[in-house]
C-alpha cells in the first residue's frame, strides 16, 4: 500500500487554513465568540438607569462634535460618547451615570457587531461625568507616557501645518482617522485612496515593500534593506501609540517579510496563515467584522502570489538597460505601479462590498499619489523632531511635508471632478465576492505554471 507523505510546512498550512475556515463559518452567528463575563454582568444592564466606576482604558477617539471613551469597569466595557470638554483620556478614573443601551443598526450599519470586535456590548450618550480615585499600574503608566508623546506629535503638527493638510498628516503619520474633514474622506474615497487615511495591513504593507525596494534599488543589500523594514515595523507602532490596526499589521507584515528573507517557497504563505491565526486566537471577531484585517490580510498575499507574476515579466526588460541610474528609476516607477495595481485588484471584492463603491480613477489615483508615502512619513517625523527642539524655526521644518500633502489634495481634487471617476455598485455580495476569487486563483495558478515553464 503506497503511504501519504505530508510534509511538516503543508501540514501546518492545512492547520491554519482549517482553523480561519472553522473561525469563519462560527462566526456567522451573530452572537458568537462573545466572553460569558460580557453577556453576564455589565450588559445585562442594558436600557437601565445606572451608575458605574471605571478606567478609560483606551484613547479617546475625537471629532469635532464629541469624544468617545472606552470604560473599563468590573463588569465589562462601555463606550461613553461625552462631551469634547472635560477633556478626559486614557488612564483618568471616572464615574458616568446615565442610560445604558445595547448598540444597534444605524442606517444598515450592525453597530453592535462592529463594537463586539473590541469585547464591547453596552453604551452609553452624553451621560453625567464625574471623577473618581484610581492608581494606575506599572504597564499602565508606561503606555500613558508612550500616548502622550504621540499626542506630543499631533499637537506640534497642528500648530505647524494648515487645515486640511495638518488632518490629512496626523491621519497618516499617527493613525487618527477623525482629523480629515468628511468631505475630504469622500473625495479619497471617489478616488480609490481610502487606505492611506487608516492605518491597515496595505497601509504598512505598500509602504513596507516600497521601502524595501527602494533601498535595494539604491544599491542596499538584501540583508541591509530587510533589516531597515524590520526597524520600521518595530518603530512605526510606537510612534502611533500602539494603535490596534497598527500593531496587527506590523505583526502580520514582519512574520512575512521574515519569511520571504529565510527564501523558502513555502514559507511566506506560512508565515502570513499563521499571523492571521494567532491575532484570530485573541480576537475572533476580526475575521468577520474588521474591514481593516481583511485588508491586511489581502495586501500581503497579493505581494505573496500576485506581484512577482507581474516583476517575472518587467524584470528581464530591465536588465537591457545600460545606465543603472536609469535602470534603478524605472524600476522604483514599475515596482510602484505593481503594488498598486496588486492591491487594486486583490481587494477589490472587500471594497464593493463594504463601500459600494467603484473608482475607475484608483490605478492612476495610486500610481500619481502612492509614491509620496515614504518621503512625507519622513518628512513629517523630521518636521516633527526640528519643530519640537528648535520651536523658533516657526513652520519651516515643515515645507517639505505641506509641499507633498498640498500635491495629494491637488491631485486628489482634479482626479475626482470627473462624473466618471467612481460609479456606485449595488448588489455586489460575498457571493460574487467568492467567484470573483476563484476566477481570480485560477488565473494566479495558470500564470505561476506558465511562469515556471
Amino acid at each position: 500500500m503506497a503511504r501519504i507523505h505530508i510534509s511538516s510546512a503543508r501540514l501546518f498550512l492545512y492547520f491554519n487554513l482549517a482553523f480561519l475556515a472553522a473561525v469563519f463559518i462560527a462566526g456567522l452567528n451573530p452572537r458568537a465568540f462573545r466572553s460569558a463575563s460580557s453577556q453576564s454582568s455589565l450588559s445585562q444592564y442594558n436600557g437601565r438607569y445606572l451608575s458605574v466606576s471605571g478606567r478609560v482604558c483606551e484613547e479617546a477617539d475625537v471629532d469635532i462634535k464629541s469624544r468617545r471613551l472606552t470604560l473599563c469597569t468590573a463588569g465589562g466595557r462601555a463606550l461613553i460618547t461625552a462631551n469634547l470638554y472635560p477633556a478626559y483620556n486614557y488612564g483618568d478614573f471616572l464615574k458616568v451615570s446615565g442610560n445604558l443601551k445595547a448598540p444597534g443598526v444605524i442606517e444598515d450599519f450592525d453597530y453592535g457587531t462592529y463594537l463586539a470586535r473590541y469585547d464591547i456590548y453596552s453604551v452609553m450618550y452624553y451621560p453625567k461625568v464625574e471623577t473618581a480615585l484610581g492608581t494606575l499600574s506599572g504597564p499602565q503608566r508606561l503606555f500613558l507616557w508612550l500616548l502622550k508623546g504621540k499626542w506630543r506629535i499631533k499637537e506640534i503638527m497642528e500648530a505647524s501645518l494648515p487645515e486640511p493638510e495638518a488632518g490629512l498628516g496626523t491621519a497618516l503619520l499617527l493613525g487618527y482617522n477623525r482629523t480629515v474633514e468628511k468631505s475630504d474622506l469622500q473625495l479619497f474615497s471617489r478616488v480609490g485612496l481610502s487606505h492611506m487615511i487608516a492605518i491597515s495591513g496595505s497601509h504598512i504593507t505598500i509602504l513596507s515593500a516600497l521601502i524595501i525596494n527602494f533601498l535595494l534599488a539604491v544599491g542596499f543589500n538584501r540583508r541591509r534593506a530587510l533589516k531597515a523594514v524590520f526597524a520600521f515595523l518595530f518603530l512605526y507602532p510606537l510612534l502611533t501609540g500602539l494603535a490596534a490596526s497598527a500593531v496587527r499589521s506590523s505583526i502580520m507584515g514582519g512574520l512575512t517579510f521574515i519569511a520571504l528573507y529565510l527564501g523558502r517557497a513555502s514559507a511566506p504563505i506560512n508565515a502570513l496563515l499563521f499571523s492571521a491565526s494567532l491575532m484570530i486566537l485573541f480576537n475572533p471577531h476580526l475575521l468577520r467584522a474588521d474591514v481593516g484585517f481583511q485588508l491586511s490580510f489581502l495586501a500581503v498575499l497579493g505581494i505573496i502570489y500576485l506581484y512577482p507574476l507581474a516583476e517575472r515579466w518587467y524584470a528581464p526588460r530591465l536588465e537591457r538597460l545600460k545606465k543603472s541610474r536609469k535602470k534603478r528609476i524605472i524600476k522604483i516607477i514599475l515596482d510602484t505601479i505593481n503594488l498598486t495595481m496588486v492591491s487594486q485588484i486583490i481587494t477589490l471584492p472587500i471594497l464593493l462590498i463594504n463601500f459600494q463603491q467603484w473608482s475607475l480613477v484608483a490605478p492612476l489615483a495610486n500610481v500619481l499619489v502612492l509614491w509620496t508615502f515614504g518621503p512625507l512619513l519622513a518628512a513629517l517625523i523630521l518636521g516633527t523632531l526640528i519643530a519640537g527642539l528648535l520651536p523658533f524655526l516657526g513652520v519651516w521644518p515643515f515645507l517639505p511635508a505641506y509641499v507633498l500633502l498640498k500635491f495629494i489634495f491637488i491631485t486628489v481634487g482634479a482626479l475626482a471632478q470627473p462624473s466618471w471617476a467612481a460609479i456606485n455598485v449595488s448588489g455586489f455580495n460575498w457571493g460574487w465576492g467568492i467567484l470573483y476569487y476563484i476566477i481570480l486563483l485560477i488565473l494566479v495558478i495558470i500564470l505561476r505554471k506558465k511562469a515556471n515553464r
